[in-house]
């Protein structure tokens, strides 16, 4: 139980435990947000594998996925 979700991460990496709210969860919750998004935006209905993390069949909607970066950036 945390009161404080900030203070809760900055304790865990001082003491090298978990925090509370798991960090794969966080990753959910994001996720399915920017997924939900995406369809909105493209206005219709797609199909999201969670293993690869890809819209399936669909390029349009993978693209969406990422941007590109500006000059010198790179990943």
């Amino acid at each position: 139980m945390s009161n404080h979700h900030v203070l809760d991460f900055l304790d865990s990496i001082r003491t090298r435990r978990d925090p509370v709210a798991p960090v794969e969860a966080g990753h959910a919750a994001t996720t399915l947000t920017l997924v939900a998004d995406i369809a909105t935006r493209l206005q219709r209905r797609l199909r999201w594998d969670w293993r690869t993390e890809r819209f399936l069949d669909d390029p349009a909607a993978n693209a969406l996925l990422s941007r590109a970066y500006r000059s010198p950036w790179t990943l």
